[in-house]
């Protein structure tokens, strides 16, 4: 359906309130005129058979009386006594045999006739219904005014509520047409009414989180890429120039070159695998419970002979329940960053009412540099400057986060830093 043929919200809530008020509305005076024709009808043949059991003929006096005139009011009825025609004061030509009563048209008029068995006696009354026409054509006239105001009130009011019930699907149209590259910051700000409004508010501020969320992690990772692979390439590239110079002359310029090519390209390769585990905006979990001790030793017992440290492990053979794997690269990523920080002292790790510590004995964090030291690409200037780009601990901070973990760093009264895992079960 093209764009041209499709209605609003509001002009749909007003089309379907319109037409269900309507139905309803014509569906009621139906009803209405229909309930008050028999209403009457019953009660009119009650009465026409009460004034004539109230008779001298209807208690069983015949002819020869002298003339009875049995109706109601100054209006005679037609009586029909077994067939034999007793009053018949406008001269009904032709009368038909009824059981209980009846509303039909004799002659061109409206007729109510009832037929009822008195005694062993068929009567049949009947009485001219000038008086039901007129309080039913009144009726139907009054029923077809009410739906005309009726149909009026339900349009405007439809539209008003349409207007009422489009209006925060208006605004959020409004505000995901404003929103731009350039700011992704605006959110719904309305208070919608109804619980499937509000609904929908908090699930498109939701998904408007997210959007930012994965834009500005993909923004970052650009700018990190940007900024760390220019000078690994532009080393690649001296040496490759080095070799094309120098190589066919010197061997040892091809093989240094080389070997300075294959560092490279590994350190860029750790970058990129690194800023892509950071960049990622959801990481699913496996957890499962399994020995926080041997965790640890498989860790300590994997660390190269090149930077092999005395290790103190202070871990009891408990189970904890969480991602395995991920809680192995925090560890991991401690173990390493104690390692290369520790100036050759020993390395603790011990655990303690719920939290993990990775204990090294170097010169420790600057104070200024607590907050700092868990985002990316961020390297002491000083204490804890060296080797490494930095993404170290914010891959460990940022997997914490999705184990619903804690990490913080402290200096140690006797020298070293600590680091702590908190949280784990």
């Amino acid at each position: 359906m093209s764009d041209r043929r499709k209605f609003s919200t509001a002009t749909q809530v007003a089309i379907y309130s319109v037409v269900l008020i309507v139905s309803i509305l014509f569906a009621s005076a139906i009803f209405v005129y229909g309930v008050s024709e028999s209403v009457f009808i019953r009660n009119y043949s009650a009465e026409m058979r009460k004034i004539f059991m109230d008779s001298p003929m209807g208690k069983g006096f015949r002819y020869g009386v002298g003339r009875m005139a049995i109706g109601r009011g100054t209006t005679e009825f037609y009586v029909s006594v077994d067939g034999n025609v007793v009053q018949n004061p406008t001269g009904l030509s032709s009368v038909p045999d009824v059981e209980g009563y009846v509303k039909t048209r004799i002659d061109g008029s409206s007729y109510l006739l009832y037929g009822f068995l008195n005694g062993e006696e068929k009567v049949i009354l009947g009485a001219r219904m000038d008086d039901l026409d007129f309080f039913l054509d009144s009726l139907a006239t009054t029923l077809l005014l009410s739906v005309l105001v009726g149909v009026v009130l339900s349009i405007i009011g439809g539209f008003f509520l349409g207007s009422r019930v489009s209006k925060p699907i208006k605004e959020t149209s409004r505000l995901l047409k404003e929103i731009t590259l350039d700011d992704l910051s605006r959110r719904l700000e309305s208070d919608p009414k109804t619980s499937e409004l509000a609904e929908l508010k908090k699930a498109l501020n939701r998904a408007l989180d997210r959007i930012q969320d994965g834009y500005t992690r993909q923004e970052q990772f650009s700018s990190d890429i940007a900024h760390e692979i220019r000078s690994p390439l532009t080393s690649i590239l001296g040496f490759s120039r080095l070799i094309l110079r120098w190589g066919s002359q010197d061997p040892e310029v091809v093989k240094e070159a080389a070997e300075s090519i294959s560092d490279t390209a590994t350190k860029m390769m750790t970058i990129t695998e690194s800023l892509l585990f950071l960049s990622r905006p959801e990481i699913e979990l496996n957890e499962t419970s399994f020995n926080l001790r041997e965790l640890v030793l498989e860790i300590t017992n994997s660390v190269p002979a090149d930077q092999s440290a005395e290790m103190k492990i202070e871990i009891p053979d408990i189970e904890v329940r969480t991602d395995r794997v991920l809680l192995k690269i925090i560890i991991k990523i401690l173990v390493e960053n104690a390692l290369k920080f520790g100036k050759n002292g020993p390395i603790e790790i011990d655990w303690s009412n719920g939290t993990l510590s990775v204990r090294d004995h170097g010169m420790g964090i600057n104070e200024d540099e607590k907050e700092r030291i868990f985002n990316r690409f961020y390297r002491s200037d000083s204490s804890r400057g060296g080797e490494g780009h930095g993404l170290g601990l914010s891959i460990a901070s940022k997997i914490c986060k999705v184990l619903k973990l804690s990490i913080d760093a402290d200096n140690c009264e006797d020298g070293g830093a600590v680091f702590k895992v908190e949280g784990l079960r």
